[in-house]
């Protein structure tokens, strides 16, 4: 659990890594809350929170008030010396920010399935699909009969 300070060093660090439009119209990654996701995040990472929280030990509380341009050269040093949580961090703040349905009329793709309700698919001729089964139906039957 992050405390005030932190949560706020973490909302800046992420909308470092992925920051509001110019406009305003499309939020940052700390904006839209992804710092909710990091913790969550255990099956794509094995320790997210400590990534998370060595991330934060090596950037200063006042991080938030920092210019963009010392913000950016903290970053670059922080990623120079902690560089697999910093990639564990970056990783997951992609995934976190575009997994979000809310994201999705930003980036132009509509809430609907890929298929096959949504972009059609046309079908492969008999010459490719029998290519691309050849080596499953080579391992013969795989399975008992049911009585």
């Amino acid at each position: 659990m992050l405390n005030e300070t932190n949560r706020a060093v973490l909302d800046a660090i992420l909308d470092e890594l992925i920051p509001p439009s110019e406009d305003g119209k499309i939020p940052g990654a700390g904006a839209l809350g992804v710092a909710d996701f990091l913790p969550t995040a255990q099956a794509y990472a094995p320790d997210p929170a400590g990534s998370v929280q060595t991330i934060l030990d090596a950037v200063s509380d006042d991080f938030v008030a920092l210019p963009r341009d010392e913000k950016v050269a903290t970053l670059k040093r922080v990623e120079a010396a902690q560089g697999q949580d910093f990639e564990t961090l970056v990783r997951l703040t992609y995934m976190g920010y575009y997994s979000r349905p809310d994201t999705r009329p930003y980036v132009g793709v509509g809430a609907h399935p890929i298929h096959p309700n949504g972009y059609p698919v046309d079908r492969e001729s008999d010459a490719m699909m029998d290519e691309l089964t050849a080596p499953v139906r080579a391992r013969g039957k795989a399975y008992r009969d049911a009585k």
